[in-house]
């Protein structure tokens, strides 16, 4: 028996499902950039493991040739889309915070955030922390995990993938996060709206009175308030959103794959 002819569909598999779950690891914000690069190698390694346990051996090219490089290339797209899904149920977050800094009065402060690797307001960076909070709260992180090992009983090691059909659902989860996002931070936007628009009637009734460094106290101090006051309305709608992820990537899985056929 030629035991390196025998083990290497196990080793293939293995390294297949790794690229899978590796490429997943780069998209995804769980456990995302607040975790170290070894820690997330290593979540990659257990859970292509766990994976490659239940492969069949048949279903991995058997020579290393232009087809396994072919398979490696589908299993590479099939990890980005699962991440990318969560990233994009997570946007919402990132506009609820963008919208809430600019309307608030306090976009003007920056700290770095790590996330995005950019600047951002401490307000904005808050409610992105909150939506992890309320993320790994929901146990969206299980769902996700527990939707990458079952891909690959949906969408076995070499399997024909439609990848054109995965755009339209992107677009949805752009929209429906641009639009959650929105309503979430309505209630903030309209007080600090009515806050300004009063204080520039005041203002052009009585042009002495100078009102700015006052009323930038007046749209912080609203726009704190009533956000403070909704935070549980947002806390909920966060959550009802991002547990949206099971069905979304069902939806995605059978788009991609054959079944979507």
């Amino acid at each position: 028996m030629d035991l390196g002819r025998e083990v290497l569909p196990y080793a293939l598999g293995a390294a297949l499902a790794f690229v899978r779950c590796g490429a997943f690891m780069l998209t995804s914000p769980f456990p995302g950039p607040f975790v170290g690069t070894i820690q997330r190698v290593g979540l990659a390694i257990l859970l292509a493991w766990v994976a490659a346990s239940a492969l069949p051996p048949a279903s991995v090219p058997p020579t290393l040739d232009m087809q396994l490089m072919a398979t490696a290339v589908g299993e590479m797209f099939i990890g980005l889309i699962l991440g990318a899904v969560l990233r994009f149920l997570l946007a919402a977050a990132e506009v609820l915070a963008q919208t809430l800094s600019l309307a608030s009065a306090l976009s003007t402060p920056s700290t770095f955030n790590p996330a995005m690797q950019n600047p951002e307001a401490p307000l904005a960076l808050a409610v992105n922390l909150l939506a992890i909070l309320v993320m790994l709260a929901s146990g969206v992180h299980r769902l996700v995990l527990a939707w990458l090992l079952e891909s690959f009983r949906l969408l076995p090691i070499g399997a024909t993938l439609h990848v054109q059909a995965s755009a339209g659902m992107f677009v949805d989860l752009a929209a429906a996060a641009t639009a959650v996002g929105t309503r979430l931070a309505l209630p903030v936007v309209a007080v600090t709206l009515v806050a300004q628009v009063t204080l520039a009637f005041i203002s052009r009734a009585a042009p002495s009175l100078q009102l700015f460094s006052v009323g930038f106290g007046v749209i912080v101090a609203s726009g704190v308030s009533v956000l403070m006051a909704s935070l549980r309305d947002i806390v909920a709608g966060l959550s009802q959103h991002l547990l949206l992820v099971s069905p979304r990537i069902n939806e995605l899985l059978l788009d991609v794959g054959a079944h979507g056929q």
